[in-house]
C-alpha cells in the first residue's frame, strides 16, 4: 500500500516539472534591452582632399583693370553697360543729368557774350578827335595871348581843357582793358562750361569687358566715386582672394572646384601672387579654365584642392564637438557587459577633412561608428558608456 502511495507522490512530481518544462517553453521571451537604431558606417581606409575654401570673380586682378570715374560732379541718369558686357574703345558706359550743367553753360556763354559787347563798345574811340580840337584851340589861345589879344586866364582854360582830356584818353585805354579782361574770363568760364557738358558721358578707353559696376541711376557722385570697371578681355580666368596665412599651401596646377552663375565646373591654378593687396588685405591667385559663356565680374564660390591626406576614414557626420573641451567624439558599436550590442563614446583626432570624410585616430578598421541620431545616444536609457 505504501509503494502504491510512494509511486503516486513520484508520478505527481514528474508530472508537475513536465508542466513547469511546457509553461516555460510556451512562455513569451522576455524583451532585450532597448537599444536607438541609428544608422552606422564602417571605418575604412581612404584618402581626404586638402582643400581651401576661397571666394572671388571672373576676370584678371585687380591691377590690371581701369575703375573709371566722371570729371565732373552730379547726378547719374543712366547707366549704359552691364556686368560682362564687351565695349569698344569709346563707347559710352554711363550719362549724368545734363540739366544743372546744360543751364550753367548756357549762362557762361550768354555771359561770355555780354563781355564781348562790352569789350566792343569799349574800343570806341570818343575822346581823341575831342583832344585834337582842344589841342588847336589850346595852340591858338597861345598866338592870340602872344599878340595881346586874350587874356592869360583863357590861354589856361584851354591848357585844362587839354588835360582833361589826357586823364578821359588814360581812363578809356583802362575801362578798354578791364574790359578785354572781363571778356577773356568770361570766354574761359563758357569754355570750361561747355568742356564740362561733354564730360556728362562716360566712355570705354579701350577695347575690354565690364568687370565691375559700382553705382546706379539717381546716385549723385563726385569725381573720386568709381563708376564702372573695365578689363582686357580675359575672360577664360578668374581672381580668387587668399589669407595670407593659406597662399604657401597652393601651388600652380592645384585643381580647383568652381560654383558660379549655377555651373559647376573643374579649373587649375594659374598663378599665384603672395603680395598683399593693399585694398583687402588679402593675396590673390589666378584660376584657369573658366568657360566663355561665364560673364567676366561674376562672383564665383571655389574649392581650391592643395594635397592629400590617407588613413581610415568615418563621415563627417559622426563627428560631435565636445562644448566643455573642444575634442572630438564618436559613438562607436560595441558589446556591454552582458553581451548585448550598444555603443560607446570615444575620443578622436582628426588629421583632415573635406565636406563629406574625415582622417582619424583613435578607431580602428572595420569598426562601425553612429553617422546620424547621436542625441538619442546621449540619453541615459541608450546604454552608451
Amino acid at each position: 500500500m505504501k509503494r502504491r502511495y510512494a509511486g503516486f507522490a513520484l508520478a505527481a512530481i514528474v508530472i508537475a516539472l513536465l508542466l513547469v518544462l511546457v509553461f516555460r517553453r510556451s512562455a513569451p521571451p522576455a524583451p532585450p534591452a532597448s537599444r536607438p537604431h541609428v544608422p552606422v558606417a564602417a571605418v575604412r581606409y581612404g584618402t581626404v582632399d586638402r582643400t581651401l575654401d576661397l571666394t572671388g570673380r571672373v576676370g584678371p586682378a585687380a591691377g590690371t583693370q581701369t575703375k573709371l570715374a566722371f570729371s565732373v560732379p552730379g547726378t547719374i541718369a543712366h547707366i549704359d553697360v552691364a556686368l560682362g558686357q564687351r565695349v569698344a574703345s569709346g563707347t559710352v558706359l554711363a550719362r549724368l543729368d545734363e540739366t544743372p550743367l546744360s543751364l550753367t553753360a548756357q549762362q557762361a556763354q550768354a555771359a561770355s557774350r555780354a563781355a564781348e559787347s562790352q569789350e566792343a563798345y569799349a574800343r570806341i574811340d570818343r575822346v581823341s578827335v575831342r583832344q585834337r580840337v582842344d589841342q588847336a584851340e589850346l595852340a591858338r589861345q597861345r598866338v592870340l595871348l602872344r599878340a595881346g589879344v586874350v587874356s592869360q586866364a583863357s590861354m589856361q582854360t584851354a591848357e585844362a581843357v587839354v588835360a582833361a582830356d589826357r586823364a578821359d584818353v588814360e581812363s578809356a585805354r583802362e575801362a578798354l582793358a578791364a574790359a578785354r579782361a572781363q571778356a577773356v574770363s568770361a570766354s574761359a568760364a563758357a569754355s570750361s562750361a561747355s568742356y564740362n557738358l561733354s564730360q556728362t558721358s562716360l566712355h570705354a578707353p579701350f577695347y575690354g569687358v565690364v568687370v565691375g559696376v559700382y553705382a546706379q541711376p539717381g546716385q549723385v557722385v563726385d569725381t573720386t566715386v568709381p563708376i564702372v570697371a573695365v578689363s582686357a578681355s580675359m575672360t577664360s580666368m578668374a581672381t580668387l582672394d587668399v589669407p595670407v596665412t593659406d597662399i604657401t599651401r597652393v601651388a600652380s596646377g592645384d585643381l580647383v572646384r568652381v560654383q558660379c552663375a549655377g555651373q559647376r565646373f573643374n579649373a587649375r591654378v594659374g598663378a599665384v601672387a603672395p603680395t598683399v593687396n593693399p585694398a583687402t588685405g588679402l593675396a590673390e591667385l589666378t584660376v584657369d579654365g573658366i568657360p566663355p559663356n561665364v560673364p567676366a565680374g561674376t562672383p564665383i564660390d571655389a574649392t581650391v584642392v592643395y594635397g592629400h591626406v590617407r588613413g581610415l576614414i568615418v563621415p563627417q557626420s559622426s563627428l560631435i564637438a565636445d562644448p566643455q573641451t573642444g575634442h572630438m567624439l564618436a559613438f562607436v558599436e560595441s558589446l556591454d557587459a552582458s553581451g548585448n550590442q550598444g555603443f560607446s563614446l570615444r575620443n578622436v583626432t582628426v588629421s583632415a577633412q573635406d565636406s563629406r570624410d574625415a582622417v582619424v585616430s583613435g578607431v580602428r578598421a572595420g569598426e562601425r561608428v553612429a553617422t546620424e541620431g547621436t542625441i538619442n545616444l546621449l540619453a541615459p536609457s541608450a546604454g552608451g558608456s
